[in-house]
């Protein structure tokens, strides 16, 4: 079993490197300076009104609290009712995982915020995956702004940040033997990954 993790995490790097590599940055204008005289003094995490979302967890978790089965809740999943559930679930861990990455290294004496407006946010099952395929991902809006006024600083647009994620019968066992013995769940890992891309656009680090 050890075996098997390591080499599926070897394979989960090169697609995710893989995957990152399709994205298209946007211009980013601001000189070193005005990154370094700026301070992160939060995260503000929003959705689209027509943001696709897909996230068995949140669904389950919604059956979960009005006792009804996961299959019924799927047939709500487009009632706002559920919507607004699952999304209320969603925003603490998008805005922790991007504030995780961003706060240390935007420590200066401008006081800035990150608004982050969620259009899609894909966490296919492991039956899909099996069948069709599918990863793991989000896409957002990012717009930095002035904390005081409001004013945007320097916008970042659909921003894409995607995990490579087990397919098949053999890669969904993998992954599902992965997330089991993972202290992050998929969420807070995609979360992280697009402060990270994020980051390394903002500072010019060409990390992502």
């Amino acid at each position: 079993m050890r075996l098997l993790l390591g080499l599926a995490r070897i394979v989960a790097l090169g697609g995710m490197l893989a995957l990152a590599g399709c994205v298209t940055a946007a211009n980013n204008s601001l000189s070193q300076s005005d990154i370094a005289g700026m301070k992160l003094t939060g995260v503000a995490v929003s959705f689209a009104p027509d943001a696709r979302i897909q996230w068995e967890d949140g669904l389950r978790a919604y059956a979960d609290s009005k006792a009804v089965s996961l299959e019924q809740a799927a047939t709500m999943a487009d009632v706002p009712e559920v919507k607004a559930f699952v999304q209320g679930l969603l925003t603490p861990r998008i805005k922790a995982g991007v504030e995780q990455v961003l706060a240390a290294r935007l420590a200066g004496t401008r006081p800035v915020r990150l608004d982050i407006r969620v259009k899609s946010l894909l966490f296919p099952s492991a039956i899909q995956r099996v069948v069709i395929g599918g990863h793991r991902g989000m896409i957002a809006d990012a717009n930095l702004v002035d904390a005081r006024t409001g004013a945007l600083i320097v916008a970042y647009p659909e921003l894409n940040a995607a995990l490579y994620t087990g397919q098949g019968i053999v890669g969904a066992a993998v992954q599902a033997a992965i997330d089991n013995n993972a202290t992050q769940t998929p969420v807070d890992k995609v979360s992280v990954r697009y402060g990270e891309i994020y980051r390394n656009w903002l500072l010019k680090d060409g990390g992502a």
